[in-house]
Parts: structure tokens; sequence; C-alpha cells
């Protein structure tokens, strides 16, 4: 039998904890983390010169705020597939919720939200900012897909998830389709975490040929079972002669499916693989067996200094992005380049000056000039929206970290706006800030009833 859940329990206790991304045996594709901070340290200067490739089509700005929203819209997204999806557990698809509990007490994960939806491009996917991660599965491909190419594909996903992709993966595209923009910016990271989750997705299916049929139905459907995948491969030797044919993955988010194919066989090939390959085994038959555990996600540990600061250094930057391009917009309003009809709230200084001109209204009488803090205040603004929404900011994801109420409960929309009340009060007069950063005690923390955590969702 398999470990047995019901569809809204918890996940048991952890297993014997098993780090898949330990070196020296660590299944990461090699140059997968560098890739990732090359791609962040260049992406302005790719931004920009798309940009001028594709004028008034892409920048840095739009970026800044895209990801912002993205972060809002992935939070979101989890009702509309809780209200159009099918929610996978025991009694709902059995055969998908019973490889996927397996796949994750292989893998030692949580067990995350599975939903199977109709998507004729996507066959399957992972999302998330934190825990619990979802898996999509497609209607159409599912009927192809015997129990090893689903394992194969399910234990990809979950080693997306294990890996920390998804939390940045989600930003870009939450419901896997492919952009051709978000490619040439990040694509070379987006397709060395393919790599990394066809590794261990081929160790949960243990079949190379099972691996191979899986890539093949997903990439040709229904006619994939005519395809001769040894005269498939055969193609790289034409991406071999010619330069410029390769550079045509550089437009997708994913490898060409005759390199994925190559590094399969390669990995199997390696003294990785047969030093993995073991445990995978050991762990499959516990998991057959029903001795396996599914894990719990880790405990929160509260936020350091350090991490809380590099946090919201990185929302400074996003935030200073932003309003950077609303003054762009704002000048061409003025220059009759978009037009008269914008709108007059474009300016970044109308939110804090309307909050100037209602305290004035009132007759209530502040002793320090509010523009002057109008960096701050809309920290606090962007911080409470994302908190109340996502459980984090865009920094606070980058540094793996998330606001949670003291009880660990998820932080509401009223709680997290008198978070950042009381913190933008507190910036006012620096001393509650200045106690914080001595004693690890932040006054807006302990009045809103809120932590800042490292681990866990």
């Amino acid at each position: 039998m398999w470990p047995r859940l019901t569809p809204d329990a918890a996940p048991q206790a952890r297993s014997t904890a098993l780090d898949l991304f330990a070196p020296p045996d660590s299944l990461r594709w090699p140059t997968e983390r560098r890739a990732l901070w090359l791609t962040l340290l260049f992406a302005p200067l790719t931004i920009g010169l798309i940009d001028l490739i594709l004028p008034e089509h892409f920048s840095v700005q739009q970026v800044a705020t895209l990801a912002v929203g993205a972060m809002l819209y992935v939070t979101i997204a989890r009702g509309r597939l809780l209200g159009t999806s099918v929610r996978v557990h025991r009694a709902q698809l059995p055969r998908v919720a019973a490889i996927v509990e397996r796949c994750a007490a292989m893998l030692d994960v949580p067990l995350p939200h599975v939903f199977v939806r109709e998507d004729p491009q996507v066959c399957i996917t992972s999302a998330g900012l934190g825990f619990p991660y979802a898996v999509v599965l497609s209607s159409r491909w599912l009927p192809l897909l015997d129990d090893d190419e689903l394992q194969f594909l399910v234990g990809s996903e979950l080693a997306h998830i294990a890996a920390g992709h998804t939390r940045i993966s989600s930003l870009f595209s939450a419901s896997g389709k492919e952009n051709p923009m978000v490619a040439i910016v990040v694509g070379a990271w987006l397709r060395r975490t393919e790599y990394t989750a066809d590794r261990i997705g081929l160790l949960c299916c243990g079949s190379l040929e099972a691996a191979i049929r899986a890539i093949f139905k997903c990439s040709f459907h229904q006619v994939s079972d005519e395809v001769d995948y040894r005269a498939f491969t055969d193609q790289r030797r034409e991406l071999a002669v010619d330069p410029t044919l390769r550079m045509g993955e550089w437009l997708g988010e994913s490898p060409y499916a005759v390199n994925r194919l190559r590094e399969l066989g390669r990995f199997v090939e390696s003294p990785l693989y047969s030093h993995w390959r073991p445990t995978f085994e050991r762990r499959s038959e516990a998991a057959a067996a029903g001795a396996a555990t599914l894990p719990l996600p880790a405990p929160d540990r509260r936020a350091g200094f350090f991490q809380r600061s590099w946090a919201i250094f990185a929302d400074l930057v996003v935030i200073s992005l932003i309003t950077s391009g609303v003054v762009d917009v704002e000048q061409k309003v003025h220059t009759n380049d978009i037009g008269a009809g914008a709108p007059a709230m474009l300016h970044p200084t109308a939110l804090y000056t309307a909050v100037d001109g209602w305290l004035k209204a009132h007759h209530i009488s502040v002793s320090f000039n509010l523009s002057d803090y109008a960096t701050w205040f809309y920290f606090c603004v962007y911080s409470a929206v994302l908190v109340a929404f996502a459980g984090r900011t865009f920094g606070m994801m980058l540094m793996g970290l998330h606001v949670t109420r003291n009880d660990a409960a998820r932080v509401s929309i009223m709680r997290s706006a008198w978070r950042y009340t009381l913190a933008f009060l507190s910036m006012l007069t620096i001393l509650p800030i200045l106690w914080g950063v001595f004693t690890g005690r932040y006054l807006h923390d302990r009045w809103s009833g809120t932590k800042v955590v490292h681990g866990g969702a």
C-alpha cells in the first residue's frame, strides 16, 4: 500500500533527510547556479539591448513592474486552479495521486497540491513561491502516459520544487508557457534547470526508455508513437555543423529535445548515476511497501538582520526601477507623447501628495516633511500589498524569507497594513528601528503580532 493521505491531510513526519544537492554528489547541473547569477547580473544589459532592437516593447522598468505583478498573480492563481481544475487525491484520480506520493517520498519533499486541467499546450508544470507548491497536469496528455512516463515527469517537477527553481521561474511563466523574450533574458538559467530536473526524474522512474518516451510524448503528443527517437537524435548532427542553428535554442526556455536525450544518456553512464541509483531504489521500495513517510516543510527560523537588510535592499532597487519608469511616463504626458488623457496619478509623488493633502484638509499637522520620506512611504505600501497577498516581497523571495503571524498563520490584509503603518512611523523617528537592529526585536513586528522568518513556506 502507498502512504495514505486524505485530500487535505497534513504530510507525515519527516523521514531520513535526503540532500539531493549537497557536494560532491550534487544532482544539480554543474553550471546552473553560475548561470542564475550571471543572468541576474547581466539582465539590465540584456534588456537594454532588446529595447534598442525592439523599442517601446521591453524595459528594465517594465520587468520590475511585471515581477511584482507576477508575485500577486502566482498567489491568486491558486484560487483559480481550485475553481477550474480537478484537485488530485486518493479519491480523485488515485493513479496520479499514488505516483506523486511515491515521488515525493523518494525525494523527501513535502507533498504539493496536484491539479489536472485542460491545457493543449503544456503537458505538466510546477509553480509556487512557497509551500504548498502546485503541480499541474494537462488532461490532454494524461491518458497517453503510462506509470513510468508519468513518474519521470512528476519526479522532474518535484525536482524543480526541491531545487528552488519554481520560486523564480513562476514569476516568468506561472502557466508553464514559453515566452521568447523571457527566454532571451533568463533562458540560460531556465534551460540548465531542465537538465537538473531531468536527472532526478530519471532516478525516480528508473528507466531511460520511459524518460525518453515521456519527453517525446510531451513534445509530439499523439504522433510520438510513430517517431523513431534514434533517428530523431541524428538531427543533432545538423545542429553541430551549423552554429547558427544552435542559436535557436536561445529563443526557448527548455533545451532542444535532442540535447535533453543526449544528456540523459550521458548521465546514465556516469558515476553520479551509479552513486544515486541504489538510494532511489531503496526509497522506491520503501514507498511501495508503505514504510516511507512524507516530510513536513522545514520549520521556520526567525530571519536575521543581514537577511532582512539584503531583502530590503533588493526591494528598494525594484521600487526605484518602477518609480523611474513612472517618471518617464509622466514626462511623456507633459510632452504629449502619450496624450493628455493619461491619469494624473502617474506622477510618483502623487500618492504621498494625496496623503499630505488629506492630512492638511483634516487639520492634522506633522513635524516632518512627508516628501522627504517618499521612498520609505512607497516601500511600506509596496510591502503591505505583497505581504497581504503573497506573504513576502520580491526581496524576501530572493532571500527565502516570508512574513507570518506569531502563531505561524497567514498575515491578513488588515494586519499587513497595520504592520507597515507601524514600520513607516518607526522610520520617521528612527529610534524603534535602531532598537530592533541592536536587540533583534522590531517594534512593528511585536505590535502587529507578526515576524519575518526563513524557511517553511
